[in-house]
């Protein structure tokens, strides 16, 4: 972007007596009003929102009536005396602190989200009252979890309630605009959050004000590592490239300087993805708003669009009194509606997430066969890992699951201690009974905080609040409060009964682990959550794996997650169909146990025209052919671009016709079909038309396609990958995927698992190759490339430098296959390869082929196969020796030796030749000396 102009700066006075020259009273004048502006904010008030309850109650009472009435639907008719005791608790608490209206405030737009059918749940300490549970914020028993209240609210805090609400991520905002039109569209905004110059984007944006060339700044911004909150001094520390660059090139040292004093500052505003604030009257009167343009995801909507917020960030809207509220939306609960809506309509079936058991044995085996790709909260590698050693089988092992997988906990010894506790490896101990009351469900692990709140109330005598504020003064070191604790606690365990060297030891262990404490009643509302997700996917694998796979379509980064999901779903038997124009729907959908592809996932078919294909299949029947398609859709939703990549990705298929020859008659089929119907829109009909009241299976006015060659296998899967951004029906790798496997060392999924400077071996496609120079000459060398590797399991980013490049540069080109030697570059989040050494298959069959074996069965091969074979083998002389492995009908076996007149040339040897005369899996290599540290063997 350029302004034009170098005046955008604020002048100073005399600047701006210079620039109105006799006009200097009125300048006065402007420093004069400003003086008599003044603002005094009144920092004690709050301006929250008042509900209005029915007539003759007041909220308390209104409040009071609607737990009462929950109680008894969550509880039975006659609740427990725990359950009545807990709610009066609360009420009370909530009644003295005047908050009574927010939580009905809260329950209005959660009863409006359910009665409307949107997906709406809480998260975070307010699962731990049992107020929020009776109203149906929250679906998490607090009793039944033991759970606290003090932990999200008590008489000696200041601050207002936080009731965190997640929602259906598409339908949020209906939430919103019901919140707006309630208490007014004066009274309601969003909030806004500022965007600051962070590493990355400060280079970015100096090197776009110096002019630097975009592809110098793409090379240094990518020097940066991508770790959260990195500055440019820490990545000048940690990556010697770009030293290296900042020290030898004068224009990237301005560059960087500039960006150092960037850093930090303020770059643009923004929209908080969840918060709203709610004000009783105008917000105008107590904070400046702004519209701004809210992102589709922001809005809750697919559009952008303009939404008021705020002009103030939200610690300084609380400061002023304003109630904050996060309306957050979560995918995960429009995947599990979207999957609840398609078993419905594929089986007949209403499954209610909320009755469904929680120790179904099926969902369990699952989550320990580590098969929790999709899973809410349990899909990462390292999580399944997890799951794996734990083994869990019940869900308390998977809210401790959650709460365990953290930095700290890992790097402290909890989760080893917690996964060998709970198989037997090893005995946990309690100091005090007490302590195994409280522990004993995490096997003597300290693994909440409200297990270290019951320890602190119930062995030390300190009460729940005041334990509360313990547990926050150990996570941040203040020395003082902890010793204030350490010395109540002391005391109160002696009173019941603990020596003061017990007492003092369960302290030290409460200070040790309680930094590590996480938040139960968090962990137990999101376990809930993912134990739902992976109940679907256990029982109904289909419908999940279908609002998974439309879940991520919005996300244009996720299309290699999109694979893994592909995979993962045939693997458990639920085939994903190719897209198909007759047969899919707007989103992925499933119909007979099968997957159709979403339209909508086919790039450059947006949903509009993937609802315009569907609404008229829907109407008047099948497609018959393109022609047909072409003259039935409104071509201006549905444009030339859009039919193109459906024909690329073989949604056209089902007519057993070539895509080549679709792509050809396009411009034909187009043309008929716009004359077509531009004669409707006038009126006027032509023959065809007489054929549609006939139906689908009138016999179809088919043009004559012309006899066209397919595609090359390459070309077709080159453009299946431009239409879908992965390849669909194959791989252009899975020809050589036997030859990749048995010499490479490890594939590219495997990378992340390994130290920086690691060697390995690789095999895979070249990709986005790019050839640059580097400022400084190396040996005489400044030309460098970097590219990508991808094999069937990922992709990784690569890079050669001069020296090496220099010798292996013809090697380079797109969509080569080849194998790459290099060390694993650990700079940023991903890992990377630096490459010294790059060889062709032939060559690396020639290299690591030490022997070859040929398996002949004597039922199946006759003398003839054995002279063909000689024959085949005479071919491709080289140094290799040829073993002969024969197997007769009993089983038994023997192992020849080949004269050294067979011994061959591996990387010369026809393959298909010798599966034609043998059939497939009969010749097996032996490969050494590739430092893979696999099994060498390969069979083909």
């Amino acid at each position: 972007m350029r302004y034009g102009s170098d005046q955008f700066y604020v002048r100073g006075p005399d600047e701006m007596y210079a620039q109105f020259p006799g006009h200097a009273e009125a300048v006065k004048r402007s420093q004069e009003i400003a003086d008599g502006c003044s603002i005094e904010l009144d920092l004690k008030a709050r301006h929250f929102p008042v509900f209005t309850p029915p007539a003759q109650k007041t909220p308390e009472t209104y409040l009071r009536e609607l737990c009462e009435q929950g109680l008894r639907e969550r509880y039975g008719a006659q609740p427990s005396a725990e359950a009545v005791e807990r709610l009066s608790h609360e009420l009370d608490v909530i009644c003295r602190m005047g908050f009574a209206s927010y939580f009905l405030i809260v329950w209005d737009f959660v009863r409006f989200a359910h009665e409307n059918g949107i997906p709406a749940s809480a998260r975070g300490s307010a699962c731990g009252a049992i107020v929020s549970y009776v109203l149906k914020l929250s679906h998490v028993d607090p009793l039944q979890y033991d759970l606290l209240f003090e932990r999200f609210l008590d008489l000696n805090r200041s601050e207002a309630p936080d009731i965190d609400i997640d929602f259906c991520q598409e339908r949020r905002e209906e939430v919103i605009a019901y919140v707006r039109k309630k208490y007014g569209e004066q009274s309601v905004a969003q909030i806004a959050t500022f965007g600051t110059m962070a590493a990355r984007a400060a280079i970015k944006d100096v090197g776009r004000a110096l002019d630097v060339p975009l592809a110098r700044v793409n090379q240094i911004t990518e020097m940066v590592p991508k770790t959260l909150g990195i500055t440019i001094d820490d990545a000048l520390q940690q990556n010697p490239d770009l030293r290296r660059e900042y020290d030898n090139d004068p224009a990237i040292h301005e560059l960087i300087d500039i960006a150092r004093k960037l850093e930090g500052t303020n770059r643009n505003a923004g929209t908080h993805a969840a918060g709203v604030v709610i004000s009783n009257g105008p917000l105008s009167d107590h904070v400046p708003l702004q519209r701004a343009i809210g992102k589709g995801d922001d809005a809750g909507s697919r559009q952008d669009q303009a939404v008021v917020t705020t002009q103030w960030v939200m610690g300084d809207l609380e400061k002023v009194g304003l109630l904050k509220m996060d309306f957050l939306g979560l995918r995960t609960l429009t995947l599990l509606d979207n999957a609840v809506k398609l078993i419905e309509n594929t089986r007949g079936i209403r499954v209610d997430l909320e009755k469904i058991p929680l120790d179904d044995p099926k969902t369990y085996a699952l989550l320990q066969r580590g098969d929790a790709k999709g899973v809410f909260q349990f899909e990462s590698d390292g999580i399944r890992e997890l799951l794996k050693r734990m083994r869990p089988d019940n869900i308390r092992d998977l809210i401790a699951c959650n709460a365990l997988y953290r930095p700290g906990p890992l790097g402290g010894g909890m989760v080893d201690a917690y996964v060998n506790r709970k198989h037997g490896r090893e005995r946990p101990e309690y100091p005090h009974a007490i302590m195994a009351e409280i522990l004993g469900e995490t096997h003597g692990v300290m693994v909440y905080q409200e297990q270290v709140m019951r320890i602190l109330n119930r062995l030390g005598g300190i009460e729940l609040a005041s334990a509360y504020a313990c547990i926050k003064a150990i996570s941040k070191k203040k020395h003082e409060i902890i010793d204030q604790r350490r010395a109540e606690f002391i005391q109160g365990a002696q009173e019941r009964g603990a020596s003061e060297d017990t007492a003092r030891a369960i302290f030290d262990l409460i200070t040790y682990f309680g930094g590590y404490g996480f938040n139960k009643s968090h962990s137990a509302a999101y376990a809930q959550l993912g134990y739902q997700t992976a109940y679907l996917k256990a029982h109904y694998t289909a419908e999940f794996m279908a609002a998974l796979l439309s879940s991520e379509v919005e996300d244009g980064n996720k299309r290699d997650i999109m694979v893994q999901h592909i995979e993962d779903a045939r693997r458990l038997g639920a085939d994903v169909l190719p897209p198909d124009i007759n047969a899919g729907e707007v989103e992925f959908a499933v119909a007979q146990g099968k997957i159709l592809f979403g339209l909508t996932a086919i790039k450059g078919v947006g949903r509009g025209a993937a609802q315009e294909i569907v609404r008229a299949r829907k109407e008047r029947g099948p497609y018959r052919d393109l022609f047909d398609f072409c003259e039935r859709v409104d071509l201006k939703l549905v444009p030339r671009a859009a039919i193109e990549r459906l024909i690329k990705a073989g949604a056209f298929d089902c007519f057993k016709a070539r895509r080549a020859q679709w792509m050809h008659v396009l411009p034909q089929a187009l043309q008929a079909a716009g004359e077509i119907q531009h004669d409707r829109r006038a009126g006027q009909r032509n023959f065809l038309d007489v054929f549609e009241s006939a139906g689908p299976d009138a016999a179809p006015a088919l043009e004559a396609l012309p006899d066209i060659p397919e595609w090359a296998d390459s070309e077709k899967l080159k453009n299946e990958k431009e239409a879908l951004d992965f390849y669909f029906s194959s791989h252009p790798l899975a020809q050589h995927e036997g030859d990749l496997q048995r010499f490479s060392s490890h594939c590219v999924a495997n990378l992340a698992d390994l130290g920086a400077n690691q060697e390995v071996l690789v095999g895979g496609m070249l990709t986005q190759v790019r050839f640059q120079n580097t400022k400084k000459a190396r040996n005489g060398n400044t030309r460098y490339v970097r590219c990508k590797l991808e094999d069937l399991t990922g992709a990784v980013e690569c890079v050669m430098w001069p020296d090496d490049f220099v010798r292996y540069k013809d090697e380079f080109r797109e969509d080569r296959v080849c194998l790459v030697k290099g060390t694993v570059e650990r700079t940023r989040e991903e890992p990377g390869l630096i490459l010294t050494r790059v060889l062709s298959l032939e060559q690396a069959r020639q290299e690591f082929t030490k022997a070859v074996r040929v398996t002949l069965s004597l039922n199946a091969h006759g003398l003839e196969a054995v002279d063909r074979l000689a024959a085949i083998l005479q071919r491709t002389p080289g140094s290799c020796p040829v073993y002969l492995e024969l197997h007769d009908a009993t089983g038994k076996r023997c192992r020849l030796k080949t004269g050294e007149h067979f011994r061959i040339n591996p990387s010369k040897l026809c393959m298909s030749d010798l599966e034609m005369l043998l059939g497939p899996d009969r010749i097996e290599f032996y490969g050494a000396g590739n430092g893979n540290g696999r099994n060498a063997n390969g069979r083909s």
